[in-house]
């Protein structure tokens, strides 16, 4: 059931409850920019920078959940370049019902590149199509697939050599 985000106005736009589209949505994008900067208080920014942005851009945004993806995971994306060229940054601790196969996983998805890593979080954490993972991220179908198949290839072959 989705939540109701929006109500029509006078002009037959339809403007943007933001309240409850943070209900229907902060929890998730939160693990989606977790899942990409690796840091729980970095990810807490990049959700509240994408709904800062939204709040801006509210007159203009016709699908506010598309909008939230695409902003979270361009932020953390760009967050995470920063990390890289100012220092190494350290890896996030496993998620906590751990066990050695668990361990190795999450240090293997880690490991990816960012946008390797968000790919990858939207196609199985969050269990998108790869169309809709296309859609959010504003790229081309073939683009998501092969950097989804770049990913799991590079995640095949740190867990074997695990």
């Amino acid at each position: 059931m989705r939540a109701d985000t929006g109500s029509s106005d006078v002009e037959g736009h339809t403007a943007i409850d933001i309240d409850a589209v943070y209900r229907a949505h902060h929890r998730r994008l939160l693990g989606l920019a977790a899942a990409i900067t690796l840091d729980r208080q970095s990810a807490e920014e990049v959700v509240h920078d994408a709904f800062e942005g939204l709040h801006r851009a509210r007159g203009r945004v016709e699908r506010p959940e598309a909008y939230l993806q695409r902003s979270v995971i361009n932020l953390a994306i760009n967050r995470q370049r920063r990390w890289r060229t100012a220092a190494r940054h350290p890896a996030a601790p496993p998620p906590p019902a751990s066990t050695p196969e668990i361990d190795e996983t999450w240090q293997a998805v880690v490991s990816l590149p960012p946008k390797q890593r968000a790919v990858v979080a939207l196609r199985f954490w969050h269990d998108m199509t790869i169309e809709s993972i296309a859609d959010t991220l504003g790229w081309p179908v073939g683009s998501v697939k092969s950097t989804l198949h770049r990913a799991l290839e590079r995640l095949k072959e740190d867990l074997r050599c695990a």
